[in-house]
């Protein structure tokens, strides 16, 4: 059922996509759309070489698929018809979409066709539409003794101009013997009940009517065509023949005999202009309007707005079927018992672990993900370790366990290595099948963490995942475009985080501060805390292996502090640093620090050592291999710490278990490992307050003697053994819950 939910829920996405897609696509269908009134001037031009041709008028086409395409057009078509003449409103408004529509109208047409402009070709914001589809908003063409002028009535163009050009348009006009005017509105006023604004139906203004109607007459123009009404009328005023015809499309008046379905056939010949309505039926009644008006407007409608009414029906029906799953999604906030009587307790179990990073790599991660597989194998349970491949890197540890993924994509940046595994390799699969796994602990939620998830999904198995990383203390490594990096660091990085967790089964937290952050951003799954252990066997050294590295190190200097770090801008190494300076400044202390680590600030940090005269205080070591870190940190005496990103306090702890008191920064994770003024301190970011407490246990022996005995006793809590137990029986308790719930 949740499989199908997912598979509804994608193709409702998949949907909404291509239609939005398509949206932005769409204009570029058309791109032989355009200057259509230019062409088809020059065509008709060609055609007509005489004086005698016929030509039809329509007004009011409002993209009417029923009305004009399926039955003028076809009747147009048929007839002994030159080329067609709109008188505008060929489009029920302005936007890109229906002029599309009407593209696929023109590509119906068998005769060309030229059209004024209308009011609703203007409509939300439509003008810059049509002076790209169709050309200028008022223009002329003439074709042997015929001189055609088509007029702007939308007061789209300066008034004063237009008048100016209509002027010496009728001036050219004089020698032609055959004189026509195309407007949208009519120049002249027309008495219906029709309940609209006047101004709409006709030119609302007297004056300017009379303009109009005088010129025409001065100049012995034959015929004026309009409409911008549904009706047709004719009119002779001071010898010149008035047309009203806006019966090609759109809704019908109710209350007029005048307002029916049809266009005008015009014939022209030498004996004079004939001027036939051309109706689809007669006289029909108030019943037949109502239909046909609700058919024409509903399919109107949906031609010109087919697309947008996909894309909010898919969209309301995504947003119906997710409100719906919540609605009907039953949810138990109490802690499930199923697992009282755990019938897996004491079996030996086979485990997938999922890594984005790991060994050679040296980092809090893989050391955590090691010395839990190492504890969980002790305990004689099987680890395999899903883990990249890394080039040119030898492997450190036995890869017998350890399945190595194949990389598309090796990223290095300021100092970060990260290969980009092939998680949609099938390989993959096939290796995880072939092991036959009981359960599936993902160390990441992403990537390759997310592959584990979704095969312990397909496989029906319990899912187990650490909260290893603060996401967005990381955010300096994601590009920053467009507020991505600051939207990384704010929302989306814990969004990452809830959506994973919130999709296994349990979730380990190093520290109790962490699981407060998950329970803070929404993790509602099952969570314990789980600190990574310590593998005490690398600190039985000999002792006299252990001198001779302190007086390596240490060289003349009485006291040898020791810090590990990745030596990157997260780690807030900078205020060590400055913390240190401060130390040598304020202090006759005789001491030496060394850096173990390595990263895209060393450069950096080698010059801040120059520029500050630190060289003979601290010294760079670089990186060393985990299995060796436990003899620096006996080598040495404190342990010195600035990092505040840290999920837990691992190399504090692994400091303590050396007998070394630490001193850091307050942050989560090492709020919950230093019990203050007891095993360590943890100070405010202030340097002050941070290097006092350094000086202060180095200049009191007996302080520093009780500091290092608890930091020790603090440590022996921490062992990998316990932390193998405590996953050992998480691990228990998932299996039961995932059986419960699937019987």
């Amino acid at each position: 059922m949740k499989n199908k939910s997912k598979i509804y829920l994608t193709i409702f996405i998949i949907i909404i996509l291509v239609l939005i897609t398509y949206k932005i696509y769409a204009p570029y269908t058309i791109q032989d759309f355009n200057a259509v009134n230019v062409k088809n001037m020059d065509i008709i031009k060609e055609k007509i070489q005489s004086d005698s041709y016929n030509f039809a008028v329509v007004g009011n086409i409002k993209n009417s698929i029923a009305i004009f395409d399926n039955r003028i057009l076809e009747k147009i078509n048929q007839a002994d018809v030159d080329f067609i003449v709109s008188t505008g409103n060929n489009l029920r408004d302005g936007d890109e979409s229906k002029y599309r529509v009407f593209y696929r109208t023109l590509e119906k047409m068998e005769i060309p066709f030229l059209t004024a402009i209308g009011r609703r070709e203007i409509k939300d914001g439509g003008n810059e539409n049509f002076y790209k589809y169709f050309g200028p908003f008022y223009y002329s063409f003439q074709i042997d003794d015929s001189y055609f002028i088509f007029l702007d009535t939308t007061e789209n163009t300066n008034l004063n101009w237009q008048q100016q050009w209509l002027k010496n348009e009728l001036e050219k006009a004089k020698s032609y013997q055959r004189k026509f005017v195309i407007m949208n509105k009519a120049p002249l006023k027309v008495d219906t009940e029709y309940l609209i604004d006047d101004s709409i139906k006709y030119i609302s203004n007297q004056q300017l009517r009379n303009y109009y109607q005088e010129i025409f007459t001065k100049y012995n123009i034959d015929a004026v065509f309009s409409s911008n009404i549904e009706i047709f009328h004719q009119e002779e005023i001071k010898g010149v023949d008035y047309y009203i015809s806006g019966g090609a499309g759109g809704e019908l008046i109710f209350d007029s005999d005048k307002s029916f379905y049809h266009y005008l056939l015009v014939n022209v010949n030498d004996d004079g202009i004939k001027v036939k309505v051309e109706r689809l039926e007669n006289n029909p009644g108030l019943p037949s309007k109502l239909l046909v008006n609700i058919w024409v407007a509903l399919q109107s409608f949906f031609y010109g707005n087919y697309i947008n009414i996909l894309l909010v029906l898919f969209i309301a029906l995504t947003v119906f079927y997710i409100f719906h799953k919540e609605i009907n999604k039953e949810v138990n906030y109490y802690r499930d018992f199923a697992y009282a009587e755990n019938e897996y307790k004491n079996k030996n179990l086979k485990i997938a672990m999922f890594t984005n990073n790991y060994f050679p790599v040296i980092g809090g991660v893989p050391i955590s993900i090691q010395r839990l597989a190492k504890a969980l194998r002790k305990k004689g349970h099987e680890v395999k370790i899903f883990a990249p491949e890394y080039k040119n890197k030898s492997q450190n540890e036995d890869e017998k366990n350890i399945i190595r993924c194949n990389s598309i994509y090796y990223y290095e940046e300021a100092g970060l290595e990260f290969p980009v595994t092939n998680i949609y390799s099938p390989q993959i699969k096939k290796d995880f099948q072939a092991e036959d796994f009981d359960l599936v602990h993902a160390h990441h939620p992403f990537w390759l963490g997310n592959k584990g998830r979704k095969l312990a999904e397909e496989f029906n198995l319990p899912l187990a995942f650490t909260y290893h990383t603060r996401l967005e203390k990381y955010a300096h490594y994601v590009p920053n475009i467009l507020f991505i990096r600051k939207f990384f660091a704010n929302r989306l990085s814990h969004f990452l985080i809830r959506n994973f967790a919130n999709k296994t089964d349990a979730v380990f937290a190093p520290t109790e501060s962490t699981k407060e952050y998950l329970r803070n951003v929404g993790v509602s799954r099952y969570i314990k805390v789980m600190p990574t252990g310590i593998d005490f066997e690398y600190y039985n050294c000999d002792e006299n292996k252990i001198k001779e590295l302190r007086k390596e190190l240490i060289g003349k200097s009485e006291h040898l502090l020791i810090s590990v770090s990745r030596l990157s801008k997260e780690k807030n190494l900078y205020f060590l640093l400055d913390g240190i300076n401060r130390l040598k400044e304020t202090s006759e202390l005789d001491f030496k620090l060394i850096i173990i680590g390595s990263g895209s600030e060393k450069e950096n940090i080698m010059q801040f050592i120059k520029d500050n005269s630190l060289e003979n205080y601290i010294e760079l070591i670089g990186a060393v291999d985990f299995r060796e870190m436990a003899k620096y940190y006996l080598a040495s005496d404190l342990f010195v710490f600035a990092s505040t990103t840290e999920t837990q306090g691992m190399v504090l702890l692994e400091a303590m278990a050396a007998k070394n008191p630490v001193v850091a920064v307050k942050s989560s994770g090492i709020d919950d490992v230093i019990e203050e003024a007891s095993n360590g301190y943890k100070t405010e970011e202030e340097i002050d307050k941070w290097s006092s407490r350094i000086k202060e246990l180095l200049n009191d022996r007996k302080k520093y003697e009780e500091f290092s005995q608890n930091a020790f006793e603090t440590a022996k809590n921490y062992s990998i053994e316990k932390m193998a137990e405590e996953a050992e029986e998480l691990y228990y308790k998932i299996m039961q819950l995932k059986k419960y719930h699937n019987d």
